[in-house]
């Protein structure tokens, strides 16, 4: 590869924060076999289909990079349970998987380089108490901090030993938490008299 082929590549991949698509690279007349080359060379990284992570930038991911990683795979997607409760101070250490909702009707990849634990919501559900940050050009969808934790007290059999116990105190500590809301929304899940029994 040319040398100015290359620094091309690398400044496309530094402008946009470390990550780019082989939609974007093709857009700006990077070759498939150019990617190829950087591939194998260990230059970029795929992170999922069609997605790669700049490692010749030589700079460290960015915090929350398994959120935005998802998200940049399905823009649909949102984050939840655990991993939520992680990104609203809930939990101090971030789960080694990190927990998805997606429509049930949604069958895009959501294949990553770390463990993904993926849930179907309905759609009266899915679109409910979202907040959004922003990486670029990618918007990362979670779930608010009611929503997480009755999430987490539905996952309570799949999570870690001391997780969810975790997790509570965080929330009777958030200054976010609404205890109506986390109720009505857990009465619709019909989980209603669990979430009571683990928040009393």
């Amino acid at each position: 590869m040319l040398k100015r082929t290359y620094d091309k590549i690398y400044a496309l991949f530094d402008k946009a924060g470390g990550y780019l698509s082989t939609r974007d690279m093709l857009s700006k007349k990077v070759s498939t076999i150019h990617i190829r080359e950087l591939l194998e060379n260990g230059d970029i990284e795929k992170v999922s289909h069609g997605n790669y992570w700049g490692s010749f930038l030589k700079i460290k991911k960015p915090a929350n990079y398994k959120m935005i990683e998802a998200c940049l795979t399905n823009p649909k997607a949102v984050i939840c349970g655990p991993s939520a409760c992680y990104y609203h101070g809930m939990l101090k250490k971030e789960p080694e998987t990190l927990y998805v909702a997606t429509l049930r009707t949604d069958r895009g990849g959501m294949k990553l380089t770390f463990p993904v634990s993926r849930h179907y919501f309905s759609e009266q559900a899915f679109e409910e108490e979202i907040v959004t940050f922003k990486y670029e050009s990618t918007t990362v969808r979670v779930y608010d901090v009611n929503h997480s934790v009755v999430d987490s007290i539905r996952l309570a059999d799949k999570l870690e030993e001391g997780m969810l116990d975790e997790i509570i105190r965080g929330f009777k500590r958030s200054n976010k938490k609404d205890l109506k809301k986390c109720f009505a929304y857990a009465d619709r899940m019909r989980v209603g008299q669990i979430v009571r029994d683990r928040l009393s």
